[in-house]
């Protein structure tokens, strides 16, 4: 997939350098796109599964419906409480490097002295690199949180706000394999009619992902159908040996 012209920086002598990275609400991007691609998934399966029990065109519905709602409910939660503990987590480990910084100077110097040791600074480098982090304590607790925690200086996530654009986009993904089922037309048809929704909008949401992990836009698209194809290939054939079953 092609990033937009006004992302990509390109040198005289043709390198490139692009700004894909740091495009405004990615996070959001990334729960829309995922959320999407779990709702497909989730709800192909179902409607795959009672489909082949070869029952009613109501029935698949219904149950299309309820794994609908039920996921949506259960994506939202798990979104907006994934957002929560990471941003509580973030926050409570700079409180303690904060704390650290405070009452231990001279031990968290000596860290950061190691850290940009261990980056390849040496003599009077080092020592203005040193000098320079701890001189501002905000700085510091910052430095100490990316380099030596791995972590986020401050929380970036908002857990309404995920909890919210995942709920949403897993019901719109889900949607695709159940609206077939509410069409006067028979279950034959309409199950045809919902994987071919499923898969055009799997493809589509995999080669989304591509604005996120610079793949190649067609390999992603056509993983992601081949995963939702084999889940619903999968339920398809537990709804045929429970009919043969029973």
């Amino acid at each position: 997939m092609r990033l937009p012209k006004f992302f990509i920086r390109t040198r005289e002598d043709g390198a490139t350098h692009t700004e894909a990275a740091h495009i405004p609400g990615g996070r959001s991007l990334r729960d829309l796109v995922f959320g999407a691609n779990d709702g497909l998934v989730a709800a192909f399966a179902v409607v795959s599964g009672v489909h082949g029990a070869a029952v009613s065109t109501t029935i698949v519905l219904l149950a299309g419906l309820a794994e609908l709602i039920g996921g949506t409910i259960a994506m939202g939660l798990g979104a907006f409480l994934a957002a929560k503990s990471e941003r509580e987590f973030i926050l409570s480990e700079r409180q303690r490097e904060e704390r650290e910084v405070d009452e231990f100077p001279d031990e968290e110097r000596k860290e950061v002295r190691t850290i940009f040791a261990r980056k390849g600074f040496r003599g009077e480098a080092l020592d203005q690199m040193v000098a320079h982090v701890t001189a501002d304590p905000v700085f510091w607790v910052d430095t100490m949180m990316t380099e030596e925690l791995g972590l986020s200086a401050v929380p970036t996530a908002a857990p309404i706000r995920s909890g919210f654009v995942v709920a949403v986009a897993y019901a719109l993904g889900a949607a695709f394999p159940v609206i077939p089922y509410a069409l006067p037309v028979q279950v034959q048809t309409a199950f045809t009619l919902s994987v071919v929704c499923t898969l055009v909008a799997l493809f589509v949401a995999g080669s989304l992902k591509t604005l996120m992990t610079g793949r190649p836009w067609l390999r992603s698209g056509l993983e992601t159908v081949l995963v939702g194809a084999l889940a619903a290939a999968a339920t398809f054939l537990a709804g045929r040996l429970i009919v043969h079953a029973a």
